[in-house]
C-alpha cells in the first residue's frame, strides 16, 4: 500500500502546482497536498475552478509502473473512487452518477471535479470537493455541495484522507489486475449511459453519431454506431443532445 503523507496548506495558487513541483523535486508517490484557499485553481481544459473558501482543494502524488498508454484508466478510478467515498459519507448511492471524463454529480448536479496532469513519469491527480459553498459554473450544469446530503460535519482532513485511501486502495487493485476488474463497477454510474451521443474523433474529422454504452474493458467510450461497437481512447470532443435540449 502506497504510504501516504497529507501536507495542509493555508492557502496556494493551485494544489496541483504544488503537487506538480514536489514530484519534480523527487517527491514520493503518496504525498499529497490540501489547501483551504486556492488562488488560482484550474479544472480540465484549463477552465478556471472557483475556488470558495469551505471547499476541499487536494492535489497528490501518483507515480504509475503501468505503461503509460493506460495512464488516462485512471481519470475513471479515482472518480469512482470519489464516487464510493460519498456514499460511505451518508449521501444516497441512487444520486450519486459519473460524468465521463472527471466530474462527479449528485442529484444531477456537479459535486466534484478530478483533473489528471502528467510529466515523464508521474501524474498528479486533482481534486475539487465542493463541501460548504456551491460556486456557479456556467448555465449549463447547476453544483451542489456535500453538506447538504449529510447529518453530521466532518473536517476536510478526514475528507482528504478517506479519498485519498479509496484513491490507493483501487489504484493498487489497477495496478495489480488492470482496469477490467473496474468497469463493470463504475457503468452502473455513468451518466448518459444508453443515450444518443455525437462526437469528433479529431477536430477535422465529420460528427459522428452513435449511442455510448459506458466505459469499454479497457477504459475507453464503447460507442455503437450502426451496428458496429467500437471501445474509443482518445475523442477530440463529443455531446450528449439530451443534454442539450432546455
Amino acid at each position: 500500500m502506497v504510504n501516504i503523507n497529507l501536507n495542509i496548506l493555508n492557502s496556494c495558487s493551485s494544489t496541483n502546482d504544488i503537487a506538480f513541483k514536489a514530484a519534480s523535486m523527487g517527491a514520493e508517490e503518496g504525498n499529497s497536498y490540501l489547501a483551504y484557499i486556492q488562488t488560482n485553481g484550474r479544472g480540465r481544459n484549463n477552465n478556471q475552478w472557483t475556488s470558495m473558501k469551505g471547499n476541499l482543494f487536494l492535489s497528490t502524488i501518483i507515480k504509475p509502473k503501468l505503461n503509460k498508454s493506460c495512464w488516462y484508466q485512471l481519470s475513471s478510478i479515482i472518480g469512482f473512487s470519489i464516487l464510493d467515498v460519498l456514499y460511505e459519507l451518508g449521501v444516497n448511492k441512487d444520486i450519486i452518477e459519473f460524468k465521463w471524463p472527471n466530474d462527479v454529480l449528485v442529484d444531477k448536479k456537479k459535486i466534484s471535479g478530478v483533473l489528471l496532469e502528467s510529466s515523464y513519469d508521474f501524474i498528479i491527480a486533482g481534486i475539487g470537493l465542493n463541501v460548504l459553498e456551491v460556486p456557479i459554473l456556467d448555465k449549463k450544469w447547476k453544483t451542489t455541495k456535500l453538506n447538504d446530503y449529510i447529518d453530521k460535519k466532518i473536517s476536510l482532513e478526514r475528507i482528504g484522507l478517506k479519498i485519498l485511501n479509496k484513491i490507493f486502495i483501487n489504484y493498487t487493485l489497477w495496478a495489480k489486475h488492470g482496469f477490467d476488474i473496474f468497469y463493470n463497477k463504475i457503468n452502473p454510474y455513468i451518466k448518459n449511459i444508453n443515450e444518443c451521443i455525437s462526437f469528433k474523433i479529431s477536430s477535422k474529422s465529420k460528427l459522428i453519431n452513435g449511442v455510448f454504452l459506458g466505459l469499454g474493458i479497457n477504459g475507453g467510450l464503447k460507442i455503437k454506431n450502426k451496428n458496429d461497437i467500437v471501445e474509443y481512447f482518445s475523442i477530440e470532443s463529443f455531446s450528449f443532445p439530451k443534454d442539450d435540449i432546455k
